[in-house]
């Protein structure tokens, strides 16, 4: 088997809710999270790591959530996460995923597994897995059993030891086949402190999940990790005469504006980014980005770039939207400097004549000092269609 260089632009990922929760979707929106690992991994890495996505309601036998029947996931594309399922649940849908065009995958098995199955079963089934995926000439990056707190997993109960163990088998997997490595999201994650390898206080919404502050730990390790993998891709150039021209240019940007320096001085504040954009006609994919340069702030709850379309049947889409538990908590971003690339996923235009808005939303705490953030390299364009046969 020989070794060859991914695309940075098509990575998948495959497992559990830990997976699937990178991306929330409804009827009528679809966005990144904030609490996606995978999601931070793509902002921090300036928008040179992309995990596509597209709405899509349908419900694939074998792929809803929680094994809910016909209940949608609300989005294809790269993503391969289902919440709720066990190993040999995810090694079904390998005949599926297979028929999409990728080149890498991370995957994530086996944590539902934990108090059910003994650590052969579920080590066999993770190799089973990456051995299916290998064979079809994917470069594999195998994650290990994502640690969880003592609410979850009692203290020196047999379930750690088992992760353990689970763990150190991926590792010697990793060594003895060619294109398959360890991404070890435990490194930043796991608390040194903690007598029982517990996630870092605030890393975890419930002790088994990801809240803002743990993925952002780990997508920021992620897209250094990967730096050492994939190609290293140029720095994004916006030419000011890359303009959108339906006969010369139907794929030049949108947005007049490329730049601006927000001030947000109230709990919450829409942004409108890139003055009036261009109506490219209905039926036409969307895809919107800009960088960030996001200062220290401890108040912090949501910055999201939207996209929208506001045709009477138009949707949403979003880059990086605000993680809310489900009695309406909001879980706040970590209180550094960070800087990045939004990119929301893509959008078809509905029939309308009203062009497209493009938004930043900022929320504060309640109480919070104003923040200011500077917005850069604002680019809103056509793109070919993410559905494929």
């Amino acid at each position: 088997m020989s070794v060859s260089l991914p695309r940075a632009s098509r990575i998948a990922v495959l497992g559990t809710s830990l997976v699937q929760q990178n991306h929330i979707g409804d009827a009528g929106s679809l966005a990144t999270s904030a609490r996606g690992w995978m999601s931070w991994a793509e902002v921090l890495s300036h928008g040179r790591l992309s995990c596509p996505v597209h709405h899509d309601p349908s419900v694939p036998s074998g792929w809803e959530p929680s094994n809910r029947p016909g209940v949608s996931r609300f989005f294809s594309g790269l993503n391969f996460g289902v919440s709720g399922q066990k190993a040999v649940e995810i090694e079904r849908r390998l005949p599926r995923l297979l028929q999409s065009d990728f080149d890498l995958i991370l995957v994530d098995a086996g944590t539902n597994d934990m108090m059910v199955e003994s650590r052969q079963t579920i080590a066999d089934t993770r190799a089973r897995i990456a051995s299916a995926l290998l064979d079809a000439g994917k470069t594999v990056i195998l994650l290990p059993i994502l640690a969880r707190g003592v609410g979850k997993w009692p203290a020196g109960g047999a379930e750690r030891a088992k992760a353990h163990w689970i763990n150190r088998q991926s590792i010697e997997f990793a060594a003895s086949h060619a294109n398959c490595h360890v991404f070890d999201w435990n490194a930043v994650w796991v608390d040194p402190e903690s007598e029982f390898g517990e996630p870092y206080p605030g890393y975890s919404d419930d002790g088994a999940h990801f809240s803002v502050p743990g993925a952002f730990a780990v997508g920021k390790l992620l897209a250094t990790y990967l730096e050492t993998i994939l190609p290293r891709a140029t720095d994004r150039i916006l030419a000011r005469d890359d303009r959108f021209d339906p006969i010369n240019n139907p794929a030049g940007n949108l947005a007049p504006d490329a730049s601006a320096r927000v001030v947000t001085d109230m709990i919450e504040k829409n942004h409108r980014l890139g003055g009036e954009l261009v109506h490219p006609g209905t039926g036409v994919w969307l895809k919107a980005i800009c960088d960030v340069d996001v200062p220290p702030h401890e108040g912090v709850l949501g910055i999201s770039l939207r996209l929208k379309d506001v045709a009477t049947e138009g949707q949403e889409a979003t880059a990086l939207a605000p993680f809310r538990d489900n009695d309406g908590t909001v879980f706040s971003f970590p209180d550094i400097r960070w800087k990045g690339a939004l990119r929301t996923p893509p959008l078809k235009l509905r029939p309308g004549s009203a062009p497209p808005e493009l938004y930043l939303d900022i929320l504060l705490r309640p109480g919070s000092n104003p923040i200011a953030i500077d917005v850069s390299r604002i680019d809103v364009r056509p793109v070919s269609s993410p559905v494929r046969a």
